[in-house]
């Protein structure tokens, strides 16, 4: 192999890891994520409805959080790439809906039907009020 044969070859690999960590990657790559995690609410509705039992309750409670930490992972490091500067009060945010989530895993385990609905009810409109913002926003940053 020739020297200008490597050089393109690192160049081509060099190519292809800027293209995967560009913004228009980043936005999909969030978007997977949230399509899981919404997958992951409906899922923990659905337990909750039909009265599963709660080990079943907790183990899609569990996935539910995992696929929250994810996509907040992914939307924070999103973020740094539209900006330059962290928003701590965003990060906050998501360490609440958190917090809310760990809230709503132990009344699962205590088996505490009703605190649990009520609890249920403020987290999902928390996250899908989050993943609606959320969403919108890179069109936002990409439209400016």
């Amino acid at each position: 192999m020739s020297i200008s044969d490597s050089l393109v070859d690192a160049v081509a690999v060099k190519s292809a890891t800027i293209a995967s960590n560009s913004p228009a990657s980043s936005v999909k790559k969030v978007l997977n994520v949230r399509h899981e995690l919404v997958d992951a609410q409906v899922e923990v509705l659905r337990m909750y409805l039909e009265k599963k039992s709660t080990e079943r309750l907790v183990e899609a409670l569990d996935r539910l959080i995992e696929c929250t930490r994810a996509s907040f992972r992914e939307e924070e490091a999103l973020m740094e790439c539209f900006s330059s500067t962290p928003d701590p009060r965003h990060r906050e945010m998501h360490n609440g809906v958190l917090a809310q989530m760990a809230l709503l895993r132990d009344y699962a385990i205590d088996s505490d039907r009703g605190r649990l609905l009520a609890q249920l009810i403020h987290v999902d409109r928390q996250l899908t009020s989050h993943l609606s913002d959320a969403v919108q926003a890179p069109d936002r940053q990409l439209q400016h």
